[in-house]
This record gives C-alpha cells, structure tokens and sequence, in this order.
C-alpha cells in the first residue's frame, strides 16, 4: 500500500480547524500538520441571522492558507464541514460558494445529527466504551451536542442552542459580568435543559466526557490525571465538579483581560470559556452520580479523518453504520409513542417490494435506505394529531436530527413519509416539494408509491402478511401475499392507496393471498 493523506477542516463558530494525517505504507497512521485559524464565524449570526462579511473574507483567507498546506502535503482525500454558524445563516450558502470558488474546496455544512456521530466516532475510537453507558457532550461556539452511548452505540441525541458564542454574545457581552447576568443565563439554559436531563438521567450514566476547545481549556485548567483503575489514556483528565464550580465563581468576577492574564488564555477563549463552564457545571451537577468529567481531547475534525482512512482502508462497517441510523430513527419513534410493530412490518414489507420492483423503479441502493428510514417514521405525526398525519410527520422529521443522516437525506425522508397517504406529490401546492431538483421529486414519488403499498398491506396493523412475491407482468404488478388471514382489509385499502404506485410506474396491482386471487 503506498502512502495516502487525508485533511479535515472544521469550520467551527469560534474558530477553524485543520488536521492533515498521513498514513504510511504498513497501516501506521500519523499527523503531519494541525492548525487553528482564530476566526470567529459566530460573531453576531446567532443574534442577527447573517455572516458578517469581515468573518466571510477571513475564512475565505483561511482557507486560501489551507490550499496551499494541501499541496504541499499531497493530499488524496478532503473534507471539510461547517456547522451551526454557517447553517443557521441566511447567506450560509453564499460563504459555502464563495470559498468553493476562492481555494476550490467544497464546504459541506453538516446537521447536528452528523455533528454528533463525528464526535461519538472520535471518542469512542479513542476511549474503550463498550462496557459502560457514556455522556459526551461536544459543547461549540453555536450549539452543544448530547449523546448517551451505551456499549459503542448512541441510544440518545439531542442538540440544544447553548453554543458558547451565542450564549456569550446574548447574555454576557460586557467586559464585567454581573451577577444578574449570570442568574439570567443560569435560568434560561435551565428551562432550556430540563428535558435533556430528564431523558439523560433514565440511564445510568458511567462517565461523562467532553469535547470542544473550552473543554481541552479546562482540562489544562483544573484536571487531574485519571486513576489507573479507570482504564482510560493519561491525556484524558478528570475535570472535577466541585473544582469546575469554584472556577466558575472565580472567573465570573473578572474581566476577560484578567482572564487572559491569570490564566494565560487567548483572547477567543477567555470570553467564551465562562459561558462553557456554565454550561458543564449545569449539566453534570444533574445528572446522577456524576462527579465531573472527562476531557477526550479529541472533536469533530478527529471524526471525519477516523472516517476517511477507514472508508480508505475499506474497512468502514457500512452494514453497522446503517443499522446504527435505524436504531436513531426508531429511537425518535419511540419519542413520539409510534407503534413500533406497525413501522417495523412496514418497513420490512417496503424493503421485500423495493428489491423485487428493481427493474422498473431502477433506483439506487441509497434509496433504498431513505425508504427504510421513511417507513420506520411514516406514522410518527400522529402525536401531534392523527387527522393529517402525513403532513405532521413531515414537519416532524424534517425539524429532527438523526443521527449518522444529512440534511438532504432528512429532507427527503420527510417527503417520502409525508406522501405515504391523501394527495399526490404536487409542486405547485407544496413548497417542500417544488423546492426539489427533477431526479429527487421521481425518487421521492416511486418510493412514496413503495411505501403507500407496503403500509396499505398492514392496514390491521397486526403484522398479518408474512412475506410476499411480486410478478412484473404486462401492465401489471402481481403481489402474493404469504397470510394466515384473508387480508381483505388490506385488498381493501390497497384500492386507494395504490393509485400513487400506478401514476409513478404505469403498472395497476393485483393481489392474491397464498396464490389465489380475492376470496376463493
């Protein structure tokens, strides 16, 4: 194997990252270049909605300077990632463009959803979690990131708008912070957390762990080296909760010039490392049992280059990765009290008609997995309101975050589950619809079309169909349902629901049950 190297660029709300990591020819990986560009993205988007335009030119600057780092390191793989300041602003996509166009780097700006697989990627290739039940919490310049990982996998995800530099910029600007400041902050991340901590303390965390620039401060700050008892790297220091509570109270009573002198910090750490200890100290005082955390000193960018050289390798588990989604989707299910056989029958019947009408919908093996994604949520809009279900469930999913799925991904999964029943896919009536390119708005119709079957064939919701073979003939789908029931209020119902199938594929549908056709 000859030598590769791979780049991951984090353009962060406080700041921007750069990691090069070459891997030799026997498998041995190791970083050749790191750097942090001190650009603060974040400044005022999360009070006003836009980049500032001096934020924009510095990091198009920045990246300029990382073109020429690629170069010289002959790197094969790129991928670089923007997160909440660059997500949330309305000219998100004029930086994204601008920097393409500048250093002729494509700039992808991630959900929260993939922000946290990233994170929970780099630590748990870092740290042995297999036998415990983790915290990690990835706090940032714009949103903080929550995990529960039980045994390597996520179990629960959440990201809340506690970003450092919003917090900063909303509630503690002045150069002296008063305590008044501080009790409004403390209020509002405390409303704003309770039902985090509800759904984090109904497991029986082990250690917490965090990551982000403030955390890896801290660290260096106030941690301790861990015990040799808790099996953990000696660059992994305990932050405990009493001395990050009195750091609190020490550093609220100085200015960020103090701040920068006692404890020699940079200037865009000594602003925002308050709000981040706020923050920390809230969380862990309440979830059970906690004694502090761990500082990983390890984030995101980490994440993207474990994921490269794996895929590099070819030996990234795609199988796992896929089920780990489906575990996050039907997680988000049980959020929102879905009945769980339903998706689960509807989503194997979805997957049994999918690949046996391979040659006319000719669709790819992505599709395949939205479909299985949309099938396991298709219903969840019913905890808003049964009537219009469809159109809730779209609102639902596309205003979630899965973990390990893309904005893109998201959005066509909600328009997936929001056709599964009543009208057609209409682009004149539906802005969600229009606003799709041509190839996405067939994708979204055939699978809706898949989906509308496949849920009309468990219409009793009692898991009656068993398997199920289709024949493609002239004009015709022919579908054998293998029942102990007569199916007939799925026959029923199919009536309806597959005129959807018929307008995406020019076929009608035919049903026999156990090979014979209605009640004979």
């Amino acid at each position: 194997m000859d030598n590769a190297t791979f780049t991951s660029i984090d353009v962060g709300s406080n700041a921007i990252r750069i990691k090069i990591l070459e891997m030799k020819a026997d498998g041995t990986v190791e970083p050749v270049y790191q750097y942090r560009a001190p650009v603060r993205l974040g400044h005022e988007v999360f009070l006003t909605g836009f980049l500032a335009e001096e934020a924009i030119e510095k990091t198009i600057a920045a990246f300029d300077g990382f073109r020429e780092e690629i170069e010289k390191s002959k790197v094969h793989v790129i991928r670089a990632i923007a997160t909440s300041a660059t997500r949330e602003a309305t000219n998100g996509d004029d930086l994204v463009k601008r920097i393409q166009s500048s250093s002729g780097i494509r700039l992808e700006r991630i959900s929260g959803g993939e922000e946290a697989r990233l994170v929970q990627l780099a630590v748990t290739r870092k740290i042995d979690l297999r036998d415990k039940i983790a915290l990690i919490i990835d706090i940032g310049g714009g949103s903080v990131e929550f995990d529960v990982v039980e045994h390597g996998s996520i179990v629960y995800s959440n990201s809340l708008r506690l970003g450092t530099v919003r917090l900063h910029e909303t509630f503690l600007k002045t150069d002296i912070v008063s305590d008044l400041q501080v009790l409004l902050l403390k209020t509002y991340m405390s409303q704003l957390l309770e039902s985090t901590l509800d759904a984090i303390n109904e497991n029986e965390i082990d250690i917490i762990l965090g990551t982000g620039g403030n955390v890896e401060e801290l660290g260096r700050q106030i941690g301790v080296s861990p015990k040799a008892e808790e099996n953990l790297p000696p660059d992994v220091p305990l932050i405990p909760l009493r001395e990050l509570q009195r750091f609190v109270r020490e550093i609220s009573r100085l200015s960020v010039q103090e701040r920068m002198k006692r404890y020699d910090m940079r200037p865009d750490r000594a602003d925002v490392i308050l709000p981040a200890s706020l923050v920390l100290a809230e969380v862990v005082s309440n979830v059970i049992g906690a004694r502090g955390l761990y500082a990983a000193n390890v984030g995101l960018k980490d994440g993207v280059l474990v994921e490269m050289v794996d895929r590099f390798r070819n030996s990234w588990d795609e199988t796992s990765e896929k089920a780990e989604i489906i575990k996050a989707a039907t997680a988000l299910g049980h959020r929102y009290n879905f009945h769980a056989k339903h998706a689960e029958q509807v989503r194997y019947l979805a997957e049994l008609l999918f690949d046996q009408l391979e040659p006319i919908h000719q669709l790819s093996a992505e599709s395949r997995f939205l479909l299985r994604v949309a099938a396991t949520l298709h219903e969840i809009g019913g905890f808003v309101n049964p009537s219009g279900h469809h159109k809730h469930s779209y609102y639902l999913i596309k205003n979630s975050e899965i973990v390990g799925l893309k904005s893109k991904q998201i959005e066509l999964i909600a328009n997936i589950a929001r056709y599964h029943r009543k009208g057609f896919p209409n682009g004149r009536r539906h802005d969600h619809f229009r606003e799709l390119s041509y190839a996405e708005k067939q994708q979204v119709t055939k699978l809706a079309a898949i989906l509308r079957v496949a849920d009309a064939l468990d219409r009793q919701h009692k898991s009656v169909v068993e398997t199920l073979k289709v024949k493609i003939l002239d004009g015709v789908i022919e579908i054998d349902l293998r029942s102990l029931d007569a199916c007939l209020l799925e026959q029923w119902h199919l009536e309806e629901k597959g005129q959807l199938f018929t307008h995406a594929f020019g076929y009608s549908i035919r049903v026999l049950v156990n090979g014979r056709k209605g009640e004979e």
